[in-house]
Order: structure tokens, then sequence, then C-alpha cells
């Protein structure tokens, strides 16, 4: 923003509920070293992690650890170091639920609904009985697991799960719990990576879930658990969930106490979801399919799940063309035809796709393919209108087709393996076929990213909102987030936000918090949003303003770090940069939304004083630029941060932080102006104020007199109060000279001066 504070001058010069979000069916888990947490995977699921330690608890790795965890590999090329000069994170979990529908008929409420239980789950919130129920609905429990979980928990109050991601750890965990303790079960909420201690679990009869999936505890943690088990309150358990790979390095000492999960046969999981299925499926017909027990023979039970998905969603295509597929012979060469389909669905139709591409070459056929999965379920028309459109946003040269030259609607859509429907929609055929799509030339044609998303965000603007703009901003972003999450790269998140931004803020808003709770992407996004935030090239405005809002809605689950990326974002690259009055207003809203919750607020107190203690300048220019934001904050009797309780001491040290020694801040010098305002204004505030501002100078402990310390408050006094004076001096420039003449008179190596003016 361009500052109304003048330079110094010497004196000389969510919705409605809906069923949450599938796991991806075509890629299975990623591993533990590059997730975020673990989908919950129906019949051994995996699933969230997250209540409250001690504040003692949560503290950031030191900055040596810092450096060491950033060695591990780049934020772009996987999730594992979330390396900032102000705080560290490694990766983190999330929960999102399954459900067995077609991303392609979703309707807009899925998002909303995601983030919403992704933010209670990971705020510590206790679970609520029907949502753990729902979860467990098509879990399977595998006896010898469980009798070896039942003789550790009998004799200690705490279990360690481990296995492969995917494995069941989640949902093991839950049907333990729930038998065990009832219906309390909290994650324990956490910043990634901090300390852990089992004393901070207060809570009687709890059952607490502590989700180490995508973590490496230190060497001792194993040892430390058996001998901390004790301290967990009356007829509380523990489970934590934990990688193979880890706890062989710190679980020595403790294997009394671990139980690595084999899970249940794929068969029973695939049994046991079709079952479940919201409509009758020929469940024998679907498990004595020999391609179908051999693809799943050797899957865990994640993956399975995905395969239980394609299955019902196959079905209920068919249902819907009115030729149930239960209704077929498993040998018929109907259903094994509708087998095949569900095989290459979990394959990713990549086979499929790559001869399909061989064969129709002219790309009127390939646009029109990508136009109908992007806008699927729209009107043939605007299918038929957004491919010639796409092909000019593909920078490509189309020949104008008067009459009945080329092919129509009709014979377009059959070659793309698409139905005409009776109301004149288009629909695919396959399940999950229209994200195949778009996956395949988003690798195919990867130097295309930029246009290819600058033609979907018009599309969104395009349809209208009362058409299917908000189903396919949905859409789109479920496909964003999986391609971040299976490419291990942030470039299309990133591209899409940056042209909604513009169009579609909230939706904007909506992808990036989507992403950063996601189990598999996660990690990386927020890895993403820190880089972003510290580019020396500067972000357009509308997007740094959503990437705010995004920071400061997901700062209700990780307080440290999201605080950290809002003062990165508050903290121009160029230190001569200013900020737009529309970034300036989001920083502000931001940290008055924050400094508004009695518990984030304590939390910013926390972060601001270890910024400023800090001798890194990243820190304290963060501390800098947070305080300053805060510090404008006004009522009806003056600075709102004098009465929020709290103390001079801090607001003192604050100050001297604030201080702009090294270079000028137009947003401190605001601040400062507001408050010395406030002391001319108010007399019962003047006294605190000036001694504030004397303080933040010099205190009589201190060793010695810091004279850039004098020199930047004499610079803001006089970007305040300006010289030279008016002829009758006015009554900023009599405040002024007195605190001045106080400042120098607190200098100890000052000649006395026996009228220096008292407050």
């Amino acid at each position: 923003m361009t500052s109304s504070v003048s330079s110094p001058q010497t004196p000389d010069a969510l919705p409605t509920t809906a069923p949450p979000l599938p796991p991806h069916p075509l890629t299975g888990p990623a591993s533990d070293a590059t997730t975020a947490s673990n989908p919950p995977d129906p019949g051994g699921q995996e699933a969230p992690p997250v209540p409250n330690v001690p504040d003692d608890a949560s503290a950031s790795p030191t900055s040596e650890q810092a450096d060491a965890l950033a060695e591990q590999g780049t934020a772009e090329d996987d999730g594992r170091s979330e390396d900032t000069d102000l705080h560290d994170e490694i990766t983190e979990t999330s929960w999102v639920g399954q459900v067995s529908q077609r991303i392609g008929t979703n309707r807009g409420t899925v998002i909303g609904t995601l983030i919403e239980q992704g933010f209670r789950r990971l705020r510590g919130i206790p679970l609520p009985p029907t949502e753990v129920a729902a979860q467990l609905k098509t879990y399977v429990r595998h006896e010898d697991d469980d009798q070896a979980i039942r003789k550790i928990l009998d004799q200690w109050p705490v279990v360690v799960l481990t296995g492969e991601d995917g494995a069941g750890r989640f949902s093991t965990a839950l049907d333990v719990l729930r038998r065990r303790v009832g219906d309390t079960i909290r994650q324990v909420r956490r910043e990634p990576n901090a300390p852990f201690h089992v004393a901070g679990l207060q809570e009687p009869h709890t059952g607490w879930i502590l989700d180490l999936r995508a973590e490496q505890p230190s060497v001792d943690f194993g040892r430390e658990l058996v001998e901390d088990a004790d301290k967990l309150a009356e007829g509380s358990c523990l489970v934590v969930l934990m990688s193979t790979t880890a706890w062989a390095t710190c679980g020595r000492g403790a294997a009394e106490i671990a139980r690595p999960l084999k899970g249940p046969p794929g068969k029973d999981i695939l049994g046991r979801q079709l079952k479940q299925a919201p409509f009758a499926v020929g469940v024998d017909n679907w498990l004595s399919s020999e391609p179908i027990s051999r693809g799943i023979a050797s899957l865990l039970p994640a993956q399975v799940a995905a395969w239980a998905n394609a299955i019902i969603t196959t079905e209920d295509i068919e249902r819907r063309k009115g030729r149930p597929a239960s209704d077929g012979s498993p040998d018929s060469d109907y259903f094994k035809s509708l087998v095949l389909e569900v095989v290459k669905a979990a394959e990713d139709w990549r086979t499929e796709l790559l001869t399909w591409h061989n064969t129709h070459s002219d790309s009127a056929y390939r646009n029109y393919l990508l136009a109908a999965a992007v806008l699927e379920g729209a009107s043939s028309d605007k299918i038929y209108k957004a491919s010639a459109s796409l092909a000019t946003a593909l920078n490509e040269k189309s020949e104008p087709r008067s009459g009945q030259q080329g092919l129509g609607v009709v014979a377009l859509t059959h070659t793309a393996n698409a139905d005409l429907q009776p109301d004149g929609t288009i629909r695919f055929r396959y399940h999950n076929y229209a994200e195949a799509v778009v996956d395949y030339f988003l690798d195919d044609r990867p130097h295309l990213l930029e246009e290819f998303t600058r033609w979907t965000a018009a599309q969104v603007t395009t349809l209208g909102e009362a058409d299917l703009a908000a189903p396919l901003a949905e859409r789109v972003s479920h496909w964003t987030v999986h391609y971040t999450a299976r490419h291990r790269r942030t470039s299309l998140l990133r591209s899409l936000a940056e042209q909604w931004s513009s169009s579609h803020a909230d939706a904007a808003c909506d992808l990036l918090v989507l992403a950063a709770i996601d189990d598999h992407a996660g990690a990386l996004a927020r890895n993403a949003y820190r880089r972003w935030a510290n580019e020396r090239d500067p972000l357009s405005t509308d997007f740094k303003v959503v990437l705010i809002r995004a920071v400061q809605r997901l700062a209700a689950i990780y307080p440290t770090s999201m605080l950290s990326r809002i003062a990165e974002l508050a903290t121009p690259a160029d230190q001569d940069a200013v900020h737009s009055d529309k970034v300036t207003t989001a920083i502000s809203q931001a940290l008055n939304v924050l400094w508004d919750q009695d518990d984030q607020r304590s939390a910013i107190h926390k972060q601001l004083t270890q910024w400023a203690e800090n001798p890194r300048k990243p820190q304290q220019a963060a501390a800098q630029s947070t305080f300053a934001h805060l510090a404008t904050r006004g009522t009806p009797h003056g600075p709102a941060l004098l009465t929020d309780q709290t103390t001079t001491a801090w607001l003192t040290d604050m100050w001297r932080n604030a201080l702009p020694t090294t270079a000028w801040s137009p947003l401190v010098a605001k601040a400062f102006a507001y408050w010395m305002q406030t002391a001319l204004d108010t007399t019962d505030l003047s006294p605190s104020i000036q001694q504030i501002f004397l303080n933040a100078v010099h205190r009589p402990t201190d060793p010695h007199y810091s004279a850039p310390r004098l020199l930047a408050m004499q610079n803001l006094l006089f970007s305040w109060a300006p010289a030279p004076p008016s002829q009758v001096p006015s009554d900023a420039a009599h405040l002024r000279n007195q605190l001045l003449t106080r400042l120098r008179a607190e200098d100890p190596a000052a000649p006395p001066y026996p009228h220096a003016p008292q407050p």
C-alpha cells in the first residue's frame, strides 16, 4: 500500500452434509516418506490424525534441527521438508473420508464438507461417534492382530501399530479404542515433529491416537513410551501409529508394546465393501472373477478399497443404463467386459488412452475429449463450443467448418467413449475416465499447463453460477490435488489458484486449504506456500490475498507454522516495497481474526516473543511486521493491544524489536503514529505510551545505551510530527520534543539535564 505516514525528517531537513471424497483409485497409497497422512482405507483402513498437549510440548525444532531437516530433500520433490527460516515442518496428518461416487457428477458440496471434517479432527476435537461408526462400517477386523493388540493393552495402556502405508493402522486404532474406552476418542493435536509427552494427555477415560506415520521420532521414543505409560490418566489408552521403518529405529527396548499389522485378506475387504454399496451388488460374481482376485491378491486395504469403488461405480453406470451388472452371468461376455473396465480403471486407463491418442491424432478429436472430460455433465452444445475455445487457448490454428463439415456432436461424443444423454448432456461410459483423460493430457503436454489452466478458469467464469460453474470448480480442485499428490509437483496447484484468485477467490482459497490438509499432498502444498511467500518476484495482489486467507484458515490447525506464513507474507522480500491496500487489509484481517480467538492469542503472543528474542534476522522481521499489524488495531478508547490484557513489559519488548534500526518500515511508522496520536488525545493513556517508548529505547537495566534505537525512535517521532514546525508549534511538536528530551536524558553518558520534562 501507499502509506499515509511520511518518511522521517531530521530536525534540520460448507454446506449441507455430503459424502466424503473417495481415495484415489488409480495410484494406490504413497509411501510414508511422502505422505502427509494416510487415507481412510475401508477394511483395514488408514485415515486421520490429532487434542492438546502442554504448551511446553509444542515447541518448534531448533534452528540446527531445521537446517538438518531441510537437507533431507527439496519441498518441490517430496513432502518431507517444510523448511523455513521461521518454522520447520516435515509432514503432517489429516483425515479425509471416502465415498463411492463419481467425481464427474459431484455437485459442489464435497470440498466444504471435507475441510470441515478435516479441521474438526486436526484440531483435536473428540471424534463424533457417528463419524467413527461410519469409518468402521466397512472395516474388517483381523483376528490375529486384534488378539495381539488386546494382549498388549491388558498389560500396558500404550500400543504401537506399525505397518506399510494403507495397512489399516488408523481404522484398527479406532476399532480397538471404541471397544476399550467407548465413544471418547481423540487425536493428539501437535505441530509435526514437535516433542510429545504422555503426561500431557490429561483427560481420563479417553482413547488417544498419536499419528506419527509420516515422522521419524528420536531413537529413545519407544523406551520413553514404556517409561511414561503410567502417566496416562485413569482409564485412558494411547495408540501410536508409525511406519515399520521408523519403529525399527526408535523402538529399541519397547518391542513388547508394538504390533506390526498383517491385515485381513483382500477378498474379505472387497466383500465387505461391496456389501455396503448403496444398492445391491452381485458380490459373488465380482469375487469369483479371476482378474479381480488376481488384481487384489497382494494389495493393501486402501488399494482394495479403490477397486471396490471402481466396481460400485461401474455397477451404478450400468444400472442407469437399465442393465444391472448383477443380472449378468459371471461367464458372459457382458460381465467379462465390465471386469475389464474395472481393471483398466485401476490402471488409470493409461494403456487405453495411449491407444486412443495414437489412433486419433487429429486435435479436433483430442480437444473434444478433453473439453468433455473437464465439463462432463454439461450440455453437448457447450462442450462443442468449449472444444473450439480450447483449440484457440492452446494456440492452434483452427479452420472454420461451415455447414456440416467435420464430425458433429454425436460422432465426437461416441469417439470420446461418452454418451449423449436424453437431456442433451454428455457423460462418459466408464468409472474415473474423465479424470484419467485430464491426467493423461497434463502428463502428455506439460508445456501447455498454463494455457490449460487459463482456459479452465475461463470455463468456470462463462458457465455461470446456476449452471455447472460450482461443480466444475469442485471437480477441477479434486483433480488438481490428486495431480499434486501423484506427481509431487505444485505447478498445477499454483497455476490454477493464481488463475482463480482474480475471478473465483473463494474457490481458489478452498483449493489451497484442501491441498494443505490432503492425505498425500498436504506437506508438499504447505512447503509450496512457504516458498511462494518468500519469493523475490512478488506475487500478484489477488493471489497473495487468497494465499493469506487460506493460511489464516489453516492456522486453526497449525498455529505456529501458519503464523510464520502470515509473517512472511506480511514482510516484502524487497525491503523498499510496500503492500497494496488489498494485501495490507488481508494481512490485518487475518491477524485480527486470529488475535480475537483466545486460544490463538496466546500462541501468537508466545510466537512473537520467540521471534523477537531470536538473533536471526528473518525471525526478528517476522515479529516486527506481525506486531506492527496488531499495533494498528484500534478501539474507541485507543490501541487494542493496550486493553487486550497484554503486559507493559511485553509491549515494550515488542516495540523495541519493531524499531526500524536498519530499514525504514512504513507499517511500523503507521502504528507508531497511531499510538502517539492516542497519547496526544487521551490523557489517561499518555504516560503509559510514553513510558513504553522510552523503555523500548533504553531501560535502566540495559548494559549500554543504544544509539541505533535512539535514532530509530527519533526518525519515528519526526515522521509523525515533521520538522521544521510551524511558527506556532503544534501540540504534536511539543509532545515530540518532550519525548526526545526524555530519551536523551536517559543516556547514562549524557550530561545531567535537570529540566527534562516528566510525563
